[in-house]
């Protein structure tokens, strides 16, 4: 692996690269809610999916880097389309539950989930696998029958109208639960309430070196009116075997 920016080195142990990583990085979340940073992967034609599947997009090294950033953060949140499309928790291994002691964190991370109808996979591994019940988070157009078996198994919070409100549900999080640090998996309709919100602090993103094509495929960035140009700026830029890893940070200037 080669470090292309901010100081080109060459990198011997390529999964290494976010081992140091503290989010956030000045120490204190932004205000009342937590830090939250993203990470996605998408071909070179800006693709998230290729015939409807990720895990296919990004290499070996790209899912072991994605779970080192899990590493770093207090809670993973997932939209309901994820969940349902990989029913797993999304946990640390053992190697990586040491970087999160050494960082004062909690040996998994915490589950956060928004879903506005509450059809989850329930009897799947996302339940099963996780130290703590997950926070779930919805609005009013589930069922009573579904509201009652989310609460089964999850914290389940229930927000007025159709649509979950997301700078309040994460400042939930930082009241509520101490929840400092998120770190967002997809899909991309969360992406897109998150930059709509001006909560996106740091996106974590690998270009994958291959192109779908497929015109029902999603980009990284999915919702229902443009948000105008939100500025990022590079934080590092890492290139191995072709593919890159970049990291970005919200450009200083006033937030949505």
């Amino acid at each position: 692996m080669q470090q292309l920016y901010p100081h080109p080195r060459h990198v011997p142990d390529p999964v290494s690269i976010y081992d140091d990583l503290v989010l956030p990085p000045e120490g204190e979340p932004p205000g009342d809610r937590p830090y939250v940073a993203a990470n996605m992967v998408s071909t070179l034609d800006g693709r998230a999916t290729a015939a409807g599947r990720v895990h296919e997009i990004g290499s070996d090294l790209d899912h072991r880097l994605m779970r080192k950033v899990r590493a770093a953060v207090d809670a993973v949140l997932r939209g309901a389309g994820t969940v349902r499309s990989n029913p797993k928790y999304p946990g640390v291994p053992p190697e990586d539950v040491v970087l999160r002691r050494r960082k004062g964190l909690a040996d998994q991370p915490r589950l956060v989930i928004l879903s506005r109808s509450l059809d989850l996979p329930w009897d799947s591994r996302l339940v099963g696998d996780a130290p703590e019940r997950p926070i779930v988070f919805t609005g009013e157009e589930a069922g009573a029958a579904r509201l009652a078996e989310a609460r089964r198994h999850a914290e389940v919070h229930v927000f007025p109208g159709d649509q979950v409100p997301i700078r309040q549900a994460l400042s939930l999080l930082r009241s509520r639960y101490g929840i400092r640090s998120v770190l967002c998996e997809g899909g991309p309709t969360v992406n897109w309430l998150l930059l709509e919100a001006g909560c996106l602090d740091e996106y974590f993103w690998t270009a994958a070196p291959k192109f779908s094509g497929g015109p029902d495929d999603l980009a990284t960035v999915e919702g229902p009116r443009p948000l105008g140009l939100v500025r990022f700026q590079l934080v590092s830029a890492f290139v191995h075997e072709d593919e890159l890893f970049l990291r970005y940070r919200r450009a200083a200037g006033p937030s949505r």
